[in-house]
């Protein structure tokens, strides 16, 4: 196929259809949300992170290997519609660790004390770590790997 334009053209458009945001195909620099980071400890991530609509995460030193956490406005539901100004909200708090092995890019496990069994498997409980702008921030990429939709916390 030397030469062939239509088959340069048709292996371009392919070759584009092919790439997207997924969050599990290894490669999460792909470009949907922040830049994943690695060798996080539980230290880096203290203090207060916010979002969307009034949404705000704050991570506690108190603990042990599991620390406690408080959220306001925290969204209840996990897919796309959360960034939504009408995404319904609740306040909530628990315990909260890292969840990756050393060495892999950070993940944050939330699992809520007493949460209202409407909201619970229906909410966001697990974050990435990442950076933007020389700052560390936590987000989950939402929905559909090919439409890049995210929450960032920062």
């Amino acid at each position: 196929m030397r030469g062939n334009p239509a088959a340069s053209a048709l292996a371009l458009v392919a070759g584009s259809l092919l790439t997207g945001c997924s969050g599990d195909s290894g490669s999460d620099t792909a470009g949907c949300g922040p830049a994943p980071t690695a060798d996080v400890s539980q230290a880096d991530l203290y203090g207060s992170y916010s979002g969307p609509h009034g949404a705000r995460l704050e991570l506690t030193a108190v603990g042990g290997p599991s620390v406690t956490f408080s959220v306001k406005n925290w969204p209840k539901e996990e897919g796309p519609g959360m960034l939504t100004e009408k995404a319904a909200a609740f306040d909530g708090a628990g315990v909260w660790k890292l969840l990756n092995a050393p060495g892999e890019d950070g993940r944050v496990g939330l699992v809520f004390d007493g949460l209202d069994t409407s909201a619970r498997g229906a909410t966001v409980t697990e974050l990435r770590v990442g950076e933007e702008d020389g700052r560390t921030v936590l987000f989950a990429r939402l929905g559909d790997p090919d439409v890049c939709r995210v929450l960032t916390l920062s």
